[in-house]
């Protein structure tokens, strides 16, 4: 046996040998663990940038995250809230505001009326400045695609017909009625002071309006066909004014009062006389219509109309009481205070009751000298 000396198969390895092989692995393993550490890093990498992407639906949690929607768009406040109201088959109304005219309604307080024909929409009214006129078109092509082709305009107050101007310049061939001694005191400037006073009462918010009254003069008992529907004239003297028409339309059953019947409104009466408007009512009263549209406030039937000619009734009897009694004018209201209790809720009432009064003794005063 010998000894000292290590027995090795043909097959084993030198020591250089076995180092050149480990090196190798430590390698081929650093070069492995470089390639991993690089995929790692461009997972993170593509994760987080998911994550923080403004067009990605979910986060790095997972959770779904919430999706903006564009807000819907606002609505633009209507700055004319006012529509026309169907009061029968073929007429409408809009109910202006009670208040006087003032910047923000650009003088607009009256009850435009619009009437479809066969020939075309006419229009009673249609306001107190071009501004009002405007806007009232425009709420007139929501009802109907029809031209119009006649305006009545009711008495020379230019609350109620200064919006001639909008109508004409839209459609220039309309036709525009009025009571004959409206057209004469439009030339005699009635028309010009109304534009001024409503300039100033709204402060220029009716700048540009200028006088476009009536071209075709009627009186009582004028009978007009437009289309298929027949428009007739009432004027019974001195009422509201001494150029007041009341339009009967006729196939309706609808009048159109002026200012001679105001609802839940106390009337300015300087214009007229309490007798004359009394006596045009209790005649207007005889058409026995089934629809009646004050000059302004709500349209109603003739409870409407007895309501508004028992006010004026109480005041011109008050008058008469004090006037009997050999009271001065100034004491009228002493009387009207308790017997017009009913209508305290009226526009004006604080404000008019008094120099009705006076005015009502005065036309008695008038009358018995």
């Amino acid at each position: 046996m010998v000894t000292g000396i290590a027995c090795r198969r043909s097959d084993d390895l030198t020591y250089p040998q076995y180092l050149k092989i480990t090196n190798s692995s430590m390698i081929a393993s650093l070069k492995l663990m470089i390639i991993q550490t690089r995929l790692l890093t461009l997972v993170l990498f593509l994760v987080t940038l998911n994550a923080c992407s403004p067009s990605g639906e979910t986060g790095s949690s997972g959770k779904t995250k919430a999706v903006t929607q564009p807000s819907p768009p606002v609505e633009q406040a209507d700055d004319f809230p006012f529509a026309f109201d169907q009061v029968s088959k073929n007429v409408w109304v809009m109910h202006g505001p009670r208040e006087l005219p003032n910047p923000e309604n650009k003088g607009f307080m009256n009850n435009p009326g619009m009437i479809k024909t066969s020939a075309g929409l006419v229009i009673i009214d249609p306001g107190s400045t071009v501004q009002v006129g405007e806007h009232v078109l425009d709420k007139i092509k929501r009802v109907s695609d029809q031209a119009v082709v006649a305006i009545f305009n009711t008495h020379i107050h230019g609350d109620h017909w200064l919006a001639n101007q909008a109508i004409k310049a839209a459609y220039p061939e309309v036709v525009i009625y009025g009571h004959e001694k409206m057209l004469d005191a439009i030339t005699d400037g009635e028309g010009d002071s109304w534009v001024e006073l409503m300039d100033d009462m709204t402060e220029g918010a009716s700048s540009g309006t200028r006088v476009v009254g009536p071209d075709h003069a009627v009186n009582d008992g004028d009978i007009i066909k437009i289309g298929d529907t027949t428009f007739k004239i009432h004027h019974y003297g001195v009422a509201h004014t001494h150029t007041d028409i009341m339009i009967e339309v006729t196939e309706e059953s609808v009048v159109f009062l002026g200012d001679n019947v105001l609802s839940k409104r106390i009337p300015r009466m300087t214009d007229g006389t309490f007798q004359g408007s009394i006596s045009s009512i209790n005649r207007i009263l005889e058409s026995k219509a089934k629809v009646y549209v004050p000059g302004h406030g709500p349209t109603g039937d003739h409870d409407m109309v007895d309501t508004y000619l028992n006010y004026l009734m109480l005041i011109y009897d008050a008058a008469r009481e004090a006037f009997d009694e050999d009271l001065d004018s100034s004491d009228v209201i002493t009387i009207t205070k308790k017997t017009t209790t009913a209508y305290k809720g009226w526009y004006g009432y604080d404000d008019l009751l008094g120099p009705q009064g006076a005015q009502a003794y005065s036309e008695i005063e008038e009358a018995e000298f």
